[in-house]
């Protein structure tokens, strides 16, 4: 067997021992440990995969994206859990996973940072309107480098992001709402 190999087939134990409490939009919880935080999310609609402790009971996983994996499991295995609850669960509300990536089912697309953080506070509070000195805040946290860069960027965003269902709307006078519409190619 090669390095490569091993590290392929390496127990996803060691991971838990740095496990991050997100991975691409996947909320990644403890159990039984975190239990109230996994009701939590779920209550929230986050979705959620819960890493079961080798001696403790599964939980009940009747929501549609939760899901569980008892430990210690195979990194790959682990992956794949991951990928399986954000391409589901992105399918009914796009996910801006890990590094700038804006998912929507198993489609992707790559954004700027700025972008990024723009997209972030319009997923966060979708049907609300952002005022443009809040989206600078988020764009720019040393202000924005003129007074039109936010209407620039948006424009730029609303041409990338309407294939993946978010629409932004120009609330005149008050700023922006991102309206998030049934995913066409589901």
């Amino acid at each position: 067997m090669d390095i490569e190999t091993d590290l392929v087939r390496a127990p996803a134990d060691r991971w838990l021992d740095h496990a991050p409490h997100e991975v691409d939009g996947i909320a990644i919880v403890q159990w039984p440990e975190e239990a109230d935080r996994a009701e939590e999310l779920t209550r929230m609609g986050i979705p959620t995969l819960m890493l079961v402790a080798p001696d403790a009971e599964p939980p009940d996983t009747s929501e549609a994206f939760t899901a569980w994996v008892r430990m210690p499991t195979d990194e790959r295995d682990l992956q794949t859990r991951i990928v399986e609850l954000r391409s589901a669960a992105s399918a009914v509300r796009p996910i801006l996973g890990d590094h700038a990536v804006l998912w929507r089912g198993t489609r992707w697309i790559a954004l700027s940072p700025i972008e990024s953080r723009l997209c972030a506070a319009f997923l966060s509070r979708p049907g609300r309107v952002l005022s443009r000195a809040r989206l600078e805040q988020q764009g720019w946290a040393d202000g924005a480098p003129n007074a039109r860069a936010i209407d620039a960027r948006i424009k730029v965003l609303r041409r990338r992001i309407a294939p993946f269902g978010i629409c932004i709307h120009t609330v005149r006078g008050e700023g922006y709402l991102a309206e998030i519409l049934p995913d066409r190619a589901a």
